[in-house]
């Protein structure tokens, strides 16, 4: 069965529109489905949508991640922490999450956005795994075991905290672990590239970095075709 797995949509909804029209088979998106882009609230209802539909499978990506460390998410017993709002802001280009949910600060978007969308958030996987590939936000550390480190990221909010590397590394997102079971493909967004890489190992799917003027892109697997947005 097909995959199509879709870069980092940072809240482009158009761009967004544009690869599903395309997709193939089971859709499994890298994270980052906010910041930067003007339509985050648009972006999460339609992924959201799909997901609950079972069409869709989703990754936490670390933009989604440093917006839960800042409001805080109750049903993971994540308490709201003033300095991550404020690192999201300025970092992550959270001000245009704001503006999408006509919000202005840490508790009027909570308000905003609701605590049902918030706990969907906070249950997005930190790895995803199908027949012949595993899919990470960023990175996997290559000189650590492979089952290891899955263990961790199978319950990711109970083992990592601050920055983890799978979810914000790009110094070693061209590697894989040595372990990496052959006929594997290791598939991740995070870092954004000219266009998609696709070899037989290894898919890296940003192309936009939720940047204006830029396309987003998916890949059909394992035909291995890249389709983008216009």
């Amino acid at each position: 069965m097909s995959v199509t797995f879709i870069g980092d949509v940072h809240g482009w909804s158009h761009r967004l529109d544009g690869v599903l029209a395309q997709a193939q088979g089971e859709i499994v998106l890298m994270g980052d489905l906010i910041d930067r882009g003007p339509d985050a609230a648009g972006v999460l209802g339609r992924v959201r949508a799909l997901c609950d539909a079972g069409r869709a499978r989703c990754l936490l990506g670390n933009h989604e991640y440093a917006l839960l460390r800042g409001l805080g998410a109750p049903s993971i017993g994540l308490d709201p922490d003033p300095g991550w709002f404020e690192l999201w802001l300025d970092r992550h280009g959270g001000k245009a999450v704001l503006g999408s949910f006509d919000a202005s600060d840490a508790r009027t978007l909570r308000r905003a956005m609701g605590a049902d969308l918030i706990a969907w958030l906070a249950r997005l996987p930190w790895c995803l795994e199908g027949a012949g590939w595993i899919a990470v936000h960023a990175a996997m550390r290559p000189d650590e075991p492979l089952p290891a480190q899955l263990e961790l990221l199978r319950d990711g909010w109970r083992h990592l905290r601050d920055e983890p590397d799978h979810l914000y590394d790009k110094g070693n997102v061209l590697l894989i672990p040595d372990d990496l079971p052959d006929g594997t493909v290791l598939v991740s967004g995070h870092l954004p590239l000219p266009e998609a890489l696709v070899t037989p190992r290894r898919i890296l799917c940003d192309t936009s970095g939720g940047l204006p003027g830029r396309r987003l892109s998916g890949v059909i697997w394992p035909e291995g075709r890249v389709i983008t947005s216009d």
